[in-house]
């Protein structure tokens, strides 16, 4: 491996868990090489004879990234600092060039979150308050929760995740409520989200880690904002949205397009504008209503066309479907 090759490769490889800049190798304004025994080589030496060792790469943004190596991979404490500052902001293990441990930390020097590598399929992921305190100690197999502990700002549990089963409370560094996870079998099933003042904002359903049945959203005050209905992860039914408290709109998806009607109402009553969908393209009519009269558009896959067009085109496709054979369209 030639010294440009190395210089880039410790460079992205220490980037690739963060920013993943390809460009990374610009950003440096210089590096040293130190031997394991703590003795300055040059890239030379560096290279030629695969020393383990540190690379410490200063950035032009000021980061200071001091990366561990041994045969040319990274092995062993990988730290990044804040811009212009001794402050470590991340610490990474490697272990034969595989992430094994990740701890970020505040402008303070306070850890606010770790991730350890437990198994080839299992970590642990702890969070602490801006003071220290833990805020919540985890165990995942891989995208599945096993345990979970979860801790007010006085260190009091007040949720617990046992066996893939149990209550989620996540709060952030300052201990304001974020949200409350019904967990079953490892997975999110009902996720009820908070206003910093603890009303709630959103209550969603899940399967698998996919919004899933209804979600419902709130303002502050607590009037509705939205009603939606979704399906693997994608808006699937009808979605009703409110302003002041009223229904304005109401929208028919199948899996994440507009299909059906799209109708707008006055004053949460009478329909003011309705337009037609098919896969996310208007198809059909576009009526508006107003003041008694209403007012005509037709659309074709998207196009708009006459009145006469259309029909016409909706003969055409009334013979297609019953001459078509069953098997075309099953």
């Amino acid at each position: 491996m030639n010294i440009r090759s190395l210089i880039l490769y410790s460079v992205l490889a220490l980037t690739a868990f963060s920013c993943k800049d390809q460009n990374s190798q610009s950003q440096v304004v210089s590096q040293k090489y130190i031997h394991k025994y703590g003795y300055a080589v040059s890239e030379e030496e560096w290279a030629s004879k695969n020393f383990p060792g540190q690379v410490v790469s200063t950035m032009k943004d000021g980061v200071v990234i001091t990366a561990t190596y041994e045969n040319h991979e990274l092995h062993g404490p990988c730290t990044y600092t804040y811009p212009n500052s001794q402050t470590v902001e991340k610490y990474v293990m490697y272990n034969g060039g595989e992430i094994v441990k990740e701890v970020s930390y505040d402008i303070q020097g306070m850890p606010q979150e770790e991730r350890i590598k437990l198994s080839p399929t299992r970590h642990s992921l702890t969070l602490w308050y801006s003071d220290g305190a833990p805020r919540s100690v985890e165990e995942f197999a891989s995208e599945e929760l096993l345990e979970g502990q979860y801790f007010t700002v006085l260190n009091e549990v007040e949720a617990r995740v046992e066996k893939g089963n149990g209550e989620r409370v996540m709060r952030d560094a300052k201990g304001t409520l974020l949200f409350k996870d019904d967990v079953t079998a490892g997975y999110t099933v009902k996720r009820e989200e908070f206003y910093p003042s603890g009303s709630p904002s959103t209550i969603t359903y899940y399967k698998e880690n996919k919004m899933d049945g209804e979600r419902s959203t709130f303002g502050p005050g607590g009037e509705p904002l939205s009603v939606e209905q979704w399906q693997d992860g994608m808006l699937h039914g009808t979605a009703t949205y409110f302003k002041n408290g009223t229904k304005y709109q109401e929208i028919s998806y199948e899996y994440g397009k507009k299909s059906g009607l799209e109708t707008f109402f006055l004053d949460g009553d009478s329909v003011s504008h309705q337009i037609s969908w098919i896969n996310d393209k208007k198809h059909g009519p576009e009526v508006y209503y107003i003041d008694g009269d209403e007012k005509t558009s037709y659309f074709w896959d998207g196009r708009e066309i006459s009145k006469s067009s259309f029909n016409e085109q909706k003969r055409l496709d009334e013979i297609l479907f019953q001459v078509r054979p069953e098997s075309s369209y099953r």
